[in-house]
């Protein structure tokens, strides 16, 4: 099987994104106030148990907006560093974005946008 072939921005964006649906996955996972206040007082519990239960809650609303500026640090530089050349869609080579033909093959990109040439098929 091939793997697709993108940008490693684009691999830095998935691994990103992945990690950090992992972390807030685990960390409500992991959530257990009952655990965390065993040795309060009855009187204590319900009170330490709801803290415990915030305290999870205001921890994962912080990982999702780290997770969302990240992605926007991340997807910023996505933009900012795409490839300068586009794919001949004849031979498959890199062409230069400004070139009018393929130096390859000599496929007319101008002819084909204005429906001059047709595209292969």
């Amino acid at each position: 099987m091939r793997r697709p072939h993108w940008r490693k921005m684009s691999w830095a964006i998935l691994i990103w994104s992945a990690l950090m649906a992992i972390w807030i996955i685990s960390a409500i996972a992991s959530a257990n106030p009952a655990r965390n206040c065993v040795r309060h007082a009855a009187g204590n519990l319900h009170t330490c148990e709801a803290f415990s239960t915030a305290g999870t809650g205001i921890a994962v609303v912080v990982l999702a907006i780290l997770w969302f500026v990240g992605f926007l640090f991340l997807s910023a530089i996505w933009l900012m560093t795409k490839p300068k050349t586009r794919l001949c869609p004849v031979c498959g080579e890199k062409v230069r974005k400004g070139q009018t033909a393929c130096p390859s093959c000599h496929y007319d990109f101008a002819a084909a946008a204005s429906g001059r040439q047709p595209l292969p098929g």
